[in-house]
């Protein structure tokens, strides 16, 4: 799909006044990735996740966790059950979820457990995980997802103002979300895990900084919104369903250093195809122009980090 033709259905969908989010979702499941959602994709990231973790110190299986963008599935939250999470709470800022998708999850770990124990093998421990698919295969509606795997689902909520006790949480992550954010809200975000997180908890998030309309759109490259000035790229984007904070790394770890996070794990995703577009001569809008080309064609990372604990004075 040309990514200007989806830019406007987008804002369409934005500024329509009622069930502007039920139409996007419609969009999605006839042209979008909502036509072709496989969970298998979002449980091997949990598994690489889970693997992360642990490498730092932190076991899943007991672990109380909390999710920073839900979307439309419950597939991570589920994931993580599967490797014996004790809870976990999604937050998103609007209710995206999808009951039909969570049903479509359920379906797939009805028929193809098999695959599922191959994923989890390496990371989660093998009686807690057949207990547990056993009891998902059970179930075939979102509030059993809820009740059995302990899912605590916060939408519409905020994130960086949630109810949770102090040091409530062991794990808090996101997947593919903080891209959607603003600088100041992300500050924010991070600053209340501080209050969230346990003694020994641990954040992992990964951002995804490339164009969001290249997955879609094969013509442009994952750096090709830089060419846009900020009023020009709100033009386009400035809307619930394709805002994109266009950060690049630079600008993430100065967030992390504000919200008083020490990064444990930094692993960055170079783009070989954007550094390609860039050395041909990509023009860039005036502000990325100092940054070198290793900063501006990086399209993900993973970032595990903890936060900083203030010391206490001996007396």
């Amino acid at each position: 799909m040309n990514w200007k033709v989806k830019s406007m259905l987008q804002r369409a969908c934005a500024s329509a006044p009622f069930f502007g989010e039920d139409i996007y979702y419609a969009l999605q499941k006839t042209f979008g990735r909502a036509r072709k959602h496989d969970p298998m994709t979002w449980l091997r990231e949990v598994a690489a996740m889970v693997a992360q973790l642990s490498a730092a110190g932190r076991q899943i299986n007991g672990a109380h966790m909390m999710e920073v963008g839900t979307g439309m599935s419950l597939d991570m939250p589920i994931g993580f059950y599967l490797c014996g999470a004790a809870t976990v709470a999604t937050f998103d800022l609007h209710r995206y979820l999808r009951s039909e998708l969570v049903s479509n999850t359920l379906s797939f770990i009805r028929t193809n457990p098999d695959a599922i124990r191959q994923v989890f093998a390496a990371v989660a421990i093998r009686e807690i995980l057949e207990e547990r698919l056993a009891a998902l295969s059970r179930i075939i509606t979102t509030p059993q997802v809820f009740r059995v795997a302990n899912i605590t689902y916060r939408a519409p909520a905020d994130a960086a103002k949630t109810d949770l006790p102090d040091a409530s949480i062991d794990v808090h992550f996101s997947f593919t979300v903080f891209e959607h954010i603003p600088e100041d809200a992300l500050i924010g975000l991070l600053t209340e895990s501080n209050r969230l997180l346990s003694g020994s908890g641990l954040a992992l998030h990964h951002i995804d900084m490339s164009d969001h309309f290249s997955h879609v759109d094969p013509r442009i490259s994952a750096i090709n919104f830089l060419q846009f000035s900020a009023s020009q790229w709100d033009r386009y984007a400035g809307n619930q369903f394709a805002y994109h904070n266009r950060l690049r790394t630079l600008a993430y770890r100065r967030i992390y250093a504000r919200s008083r996070h020490q990064i444990l794990g930094w692993r960055p995703y170079l783009n070989d195809t954007s550094l390609k577009v860039l050395s041909e001569g990509f023009k860039l809008a005036a502000e990325y122009h100092d940054l070198p080309p290793e900063e501006l064609c990086t399209s993900q990372v993973r970032v595990l980090s903890r936060p900083i604990r203030a010391s206490v004075a001996c007396l």
